[in-house]
C-alpha cells in the first residue's frame, strides 16, 4: 500500500488540561515527553502536532478515524529533533504556526 495523508488542526480545540484526552492521543512514551515540557504552550504544540500527525497517518493508510486508536501510533523525534513514526515505511513532516499545527505524512509500501 502507498498513500499520503495531510492533517491541520487549530491548536484553540484542543484541551491539554483534559488528561483523559491527552491520554487517548498520545502513547505512554509521548505522554511522558508531554509532562515533562515546560510550558503550556509547548504542550498544546506537541498535542496538536501529534494530533495532525497521527490523523495524516491514518489517510496514509486509507484508514478512517476508530480504526487505529491514536494511542497506538507513536511519533517520536530523532536526535535531530525531526519527528519519525514507528513504521518503517512512514514519511511525516509536523509544523506550527500560530494557533495551528499542520502535518503530512507519506507511506511508501
Amino acid at each position: 500500500m502507498k498513500g499520503i495523508g495531510v492533517d491541520i488542526i487549530d491548536l484553540e480545540r484542543l484541551d491539554i488540561h483534559n488528561l483523559n484526552f491527552v491520554k487517548h492521543i498520545l502513547s505512554p512514551k509521548e505522554y511522558q515527553i508531554f509532562t515533562k515540557m515546560n510550558s503550556p504552550k509547548r504542550q498544546l504544540e506537541f498535542l496538536g502536532g501529534r494530533f495532525a500527525g497521527k490523523e495524516a497517518y491514518m489517510k496514509a493508510c486509507h484508514v478512517g478515524i476508530g480504526a487505529m486508536a491514536f494511542h497506538d501510533i507513536e511519533i517520536l523525534n530523532d536526535e535531530s529533533g525531526a519527528p519519525y513514526l514507528h513504521d518503517s515505511h512512514a514519511h511525516i513532516s509536523i509544523s506550527h504556526e500560530n494557533k495551528y499545527a499542520i502535518a503530512f505524512v507519506l507511506l511508501e509500501k
